[in-house]
C-alpha cells in the first residue's frame, strides 16, 4: 500500500501527520532524551544519536513491510515538529494495532494538539487501514492521556498491576483499546 500523505486523515484542525525526516533527528534527541518525555514511556534509559538514526531507518523498512507507521506530528499552521506517533504491531489477519504518542514539549500539552493527532491516526487505522482493533497503554500517573484517549473512544480493558515503578513507587499500567465503531472523529 503506497499511502499518500494529503488530506484526511493527514491533516485535522491543528496538526499534520507526516512521514519522520533526518533533518527531524536534532529535534527528536532534544526531547527524546528529557525527564518529561522519557517517565511516560517503558524505558528510561536515554538514546544516542545512532540508535535514534538505527530507530528511523527501521521505521522507514516497517512502514514498508506494513508492520507499523510512525509520524512526525506537526503544527499545521507553522509546520513546528511537536512530537510523533504511530501504529505498530499491526496483525492483519485480525486487523488490529497498537498505538503509541508523544508530545514532547510541556508548553504543548492541552492546547488539543494530542486529541486532533489521535483522531488523524484512528481516522487512519480505521478508514484507510481498515483496522478493527487499536489498543494502547499508559501509566495510570498519566491522567492527562487517559482523558484525551477516553474523548476519542478508547475504553479501559484491564491493569498490569504495579507495572512501573516511577520516583520510588509502582503504578499500574493501563491497558486501553477502541473499537472501529466506538471510534469518535
Amino acid at each position: 500500500m503506497d499511502i499518500e500523505f494529503k488530506g484526511s486523515p493527514f491533516i485535522g484542525e491543528k496538526v499534520r501527520l507526516r512521514p519522520f525526516e533526518t533533518t527531524d533527528l536534532d529535534a527528536i534527541m532534544q526531547w527524546w532524551n528529557t525527564y518529561e518525555t522519557r517517565r511516560f514511556l517503558k524505558s528510561f534509559i536515554p538514546h544516542s544519536r545512532g540508535q535514534e538514526e538505527d530507530w528511523l531507518k527501521n521505521a522507514e523498512e516497517e512502514a514498508k513491510k506494513q508492520i507499523s507507521f510512525e509520524f512526525a506530528i506537526v503544527e499545521k499552521d507553522t509546520g513546528k515538529l511537536l512530537g510523533g506517533a504511530g501504529l505498530m504491531n499491526i496483525n492483519w489477519i485480525n486487523r488490529k494495532a497498537m498505538l503509541g504518542i508523544g508530545l514532547h514539549n510541556p508548553a504543548n500539552h492541552e492546547r488539543g494538539f494530542g486529541t486532533d493527532t489521535m483522531r488523524c491516526l484512528l481516522k487512519f487505522a480505521f478508514q484507510i487501514l481498515n483496522l478493527h482493533s487499536v489498543s494502547l497503554s499508559v501509566y495510570e500517573y498519566n491522567p492527562r492521556a487517559i482523558h484525551v484517549y477516553q474523548k476519542v473512544g478508547f475504553k479501559e480493558v484491564g491493569h498490569l498491576r504495579e507495572a512501573q515503578f516511577f520516583e520510588g513507587k509502582y503504578y499500574d499500567e493501563i491497558l486501553m483499546d477502541c473499537l472501529a465503531h466506538e471510534f469518535s472523529p
